[in-house]
């Protein structure tokens, strides 16, 4: 008689398990939505600021060169990433002027991925020497 024993089969289907975890996971990160060939400037006020995983979000109000208002949704790092670089959900207020560089997406929707944050004097969101001491 043959006699199937739990653990022999437990320990190859839960790394099975972990392995297509993580092939989920990784497909979450793709950046193909986003054109990293031509990044744009973007300078504008915060209207919210949405310190929430997997990423935080920027919504601003970036004014146009024929004077109309296009509202972009770009979006950061995820909460534990920035809070250890001195990111808080107070950090950036509706109203805030700042500067920041957007990989845009690709459909031509105002959104992408936003790095260098700036304020509108050109002083880095966070400073590195404050992050660091925090």
């Amino acid at each position: 008689m043959l006699r199937i024993r739990s653990g022999n089969f437990a320990k190859p289907l839960l790394f099975f398990v972990a392995l297509l975890f993580a092939r989920l996971v990784a497909a979450h990160h793709s950046t193909a939505i986003y054109d990293s060939e031509h990044p744009v400037e973007l300078a504008g006020k915060v209207v919210e600021w949405k310190f929430t995983n997997p990423h935080c979000i920027i919504v601003m109000d970036i004014v146009a060169a024929d004077g109309s208002v296009q509202r972009w949704n770009v979006e950061g790092g995820n909460t534990s990433g920035l809070f250890r670089n001195g990111w808080t959900p107070q950090t950036l207020q509706p109203g805030d002027e700042i500067i920041v560089t957007v990989r845009p997406l690709r459909s031509g929707a105002f959104g992408g991925n936003y790095s260098n944050p700036r304020r509108s004097n050109g002083e880095p969101v966070i400073a590195q020497t404050a992050a660091r001491g925090r």
